[in-house]
This record gives C-alpha cells, structure tokens and sequence, in this order.
C-alpha cells in the first residue's frame, strides 16, 4: 500500500493515531503460529516471511512481504484473532503497530485509504487461494507444473523469472527442497523444461496443462 513511501512519510500519515514502533533483527520472530492478533502490523522498512512448520516438520512459505504492506489486518478482524502463522523478520525490519480499533476509526476518518485497504485485503485474499490451490495438488509434478503455468500468465513469457530461492521456492510450494531439485530435473529430462540459477524455461506448455489434469 504504501510501496513508494518513505518511513517517515508513512509515519507521518499515521500522525495522531495510537501507534507503537518495534525493531527486529534478521530473522526474528515477530509473531508465533496460535499467538494473539490484536493489532494491525505495517512495514516501515525491512521485510518479512509468513510460514507454517507442519507436523512433519516441513514449512510451507505462505508469503513475504516488502516495506509498505501490511499484516494482520485479515487476522485482527477475525473470530479467532490468532496468528495461523509464524511471522518471522526476514531482514532486519521495522514495524509499526496499530491496535485494532484505532486502525477502524483511522479507515473511517480516511476513506481514501479505506479504499486502497480494501483493494490490498482482496489481493491477498487472491494470493491466498493460490496457495490453496497449490497445496491441494497431490504430486510435486502437478505443484511445479502449476506454479510455472501461474507466472507464464502473470511474466507473459515462457522464461519463467525465480524471484525467489530455491529454498523459498520449496516452502511456497509445500515440498522438501530436495525432492523439488530431482523433481526439476526429471522434468528437465522428459523434455518439459530448461533452467538455470534464475530462469526456468516452459519448453512444453501443453505437457504442463495435461499434468494438471491427472
């Protein structure tokens, strides 16, 4: 939301809401999977991860997210008012906290930015489908092939852009990283696709689409 803003021009739109300002280091957990929501987070620099450790220990990367965009605000508005996820700081960040209420009235005496609000929560609601989706798929073949078909549509190009690592790539996806390396290169063999450290070319879009429908 607030991408092309500086700290202090964010901080300066929040002037005379109730607001708290923390520091994380690398790393740092911000907010533990089953821990309280009560506020709305907003990132005023750094950036940070959003993952879930399941049982068998593997995490699923759910998001990450940069300075400007908020987290929490789906959460504090819910029934629950827990974190289904762990937040975690994945660069040295800062971010500012604004407790629920005060952020109503603040959306309220703002329509503009309730606005802009609206249109962010959507975008997420989106992206969260997505991973739904992904997840619901049973084969690491079927998640791959729907990831790179995803950003064929997104990148318009067959030369698939990784803005991501490997590691990062695997949590998104819901695999163990080395089961999604063989998978990679078992498709690379079959004919379906090429990579390198941060392309992967789509060489068999058809194949991709078939693979989906198994």
């Amino acid at each position: 939301m607030f991408k092309n803003k500086s700290k202090d021009e964010i901080i300066s739109f929040f002037q005379g809401s109730n607001y708290t300002i923390n520091k994380f280091s690398k790393n740092e957990i911000i907010a533990l999977e089953c821990s309280p929501c009560k506020s709305v987070g907003l990132i005023l620099d750094g950036s940070i991860d959003i993952k879930r450790v399941l049982t068998s220990n593997n995490v699923v990367h759910i998001s990450s997210l940069n300075t400007g965009q908020l987290f929490g605000e789906i959460i504090a508005f819910s029934n629950a008012r827990i974190y289904p996820a762990t937040v975690i700081s994945s660069n040295p960040s800062e971010i500012m906290f604004i407790e629920k209420n005060d952020f109503i009235n603040f959306c309220t005496v703002h329509p503009d930015f309730l606005e802009m609000f609206l249109n962010d929560l959507t975008n997420k609601i989106m992206t969260l489908n997505k991973s739904i989706t992904t997840l619901s798929l049973s084969s690491i073949r079927q998640k791959i092939s729907n990831y790179l078909l995803t950003e064929y549509k997104l990148q318009e190009t067959p030369f698939i852009k990784i803005n991501m690592t490997k590691q990062k790539l695997s949590e998104t996806l819901g695999v163990p990283r080395p089961s999604l390396s063989r998978e990679l290169i078992n498709m690379k063999n079959n004919g379906l696709i090429d990579y390198s450290k941060d392309f992967i070319k789509i060489l068999d879009k058809e194949a991709l689409e078939e693979i989906l429908m198994e």
